[in-house]
Parts: structure tokens; C-alpha cells; sequence
């Protein structure tokens, strides 16, 4: 399993749930609030092992999912709803996860999910409502 591999087959569960807009496999080069909510996906620290019964090489990775909704205060006419908005996505996609803790076997499993809650991201100086999962993943390869 490659690096590449899990953030396609995360992307691709993300692109799934209800209220998403937007989740890319490849990083973009600015965030455009027509595209939002997008969700983007980056590889964070790894530990590698030594391998195991007939694998090459094992992994346990934690990968960084970020869910922009939309800028704070910026681009939007009335009250904000962002908040509003955050909230079931937050249950759908610690749901998701949990149903599918192997990515419909794209890795071999996820072994801790956790978020942030609602809070600010950053993207270029700009602050966004949003929230953040962090996965640990364990991706093992025989090639």
C-alpha cells in the first residue's frame, strides 16, 4: 500500500458523505469557497517494522483529514451557519471510519480515530470553520 493509495481511498469515502462538496485526491493549489466544504487528506508521521509473516514492509501512519466549510467571517452575506453545518459531518465521518476500518481493504486497518470538534483551520493566512480526524493506519505491502 502506498502513501498515494490510502489518501485515494479515504478521499474517495469522503467524497461519500452527505454535505461534503469537494475531496480531492491531490492537494490544490489555493481553496476556492465554491468547492467547500473540502475535505484534504496529508500524510503525517509514520513508524515503520520490520516485515511480518509474508510481508515486505508495515507502516503505521497518521494521516491528517481536514474538512474546510467555509472562511470565518468572509464570503458570506447574513448569519454564519458554518457551526451548523459541521456538526452531523462530524458523527458522518467517525461513522464512515468505523464502518470501514479497512477502507474497503485498502489497508489493513485503522487502528485510532480522533477529531478536533468544530474549530478554525488555516489555509494561507485565512482562517476557515472546519474540523480535523486524525487516523493512525496501518498499511502493510508483500511488494
Amino acid at each position: 500500500m502506498t502513501i498515494a493509495a490510502t489518501i485515494t481511498a479515504l478521499q474517495t469515502i469522503h467524497a461519500a458523505i452527505s454535505g461534503v462538496n469537494t475531496a480531492p485526491a491531490t492537494m490544490p493549489s489555493n481553496l476556492n469557497t465554491a468547492t467547500m466544504p473540502i475535505v484534504l487528506t496529508m500524510p503525517g508521521p509514520g513508524t515503520w517494522r520490520p516485515q511480518a509473516i509474508d510481508l515486505l514492509r508495515r507502516c503505521e501512519r497518521t494521516y491528517t483529514v481536514r474538512c474546510y466549510v467555509s472562511p470565518v467571517g468572509q464570503d458570506k452575506a447574513g448569519p454564519e451557519n458554518a457551526i451548523t453545518a459541521i456538526n452531523p459531518m462530524l458523527d458522518a465521518f467517525g461513522q464512515a471510519y468505523l464502518a470501514d476500518i479497512t477502507l474497503s481493504g485498502a489497508v489493513d486497518t485503522i487502528t485510532s480515530i480522533t477529531d478536533t470538534g468544530v474549530t478554525t483551520l488555516q489555509w494561507a493566512g485565512i482562517d476557515h470553520w472546519g474540523f480535523e480526524f486524525q487516523l493512525a493506519i496501518v498499511e502493510k505491502t508483500a511488494a
